[in-house]
């Protein structure tokens, strides 16, 4: 299955881009970060300390995908 990953902050700047389409065999978000870290290695190290939302919701890495998903990936935020 083919799904896109909308990046942010320093998710993106590793990457050196904003949206990635990752194609991966098991459907969950588990899955898909471990096919993020293989496909674009400056990310792994900063994958431990991310959150996907799924459908403007965070979820688990257990939650199973579905190609029409809308997925984000959230790094870590600070403020004040």
């Amino acid at each position: 299955m083919n799904v896109s990953v909308k990046l942010f902050g320093a998710e993106a700047k590793a990457a050196g881009l904003r949206e990635v389409s990752v194609e991966i065999g098991e459907t969950t978000c588990l899955a898909l970060r471990d096919e993020l870290a293989r496909k674009i290695p400056a990310l792994a190290p900063l994958l431990e300390k991310c959150r996907f939302a799924v459908n403007h919701e965070f979820v688990e890495l257990d939650r199973t995908l579905v190609a029409s998903d809308e997925i984000a990936l959230i790094g870590m935020v600070s403020g004040g």
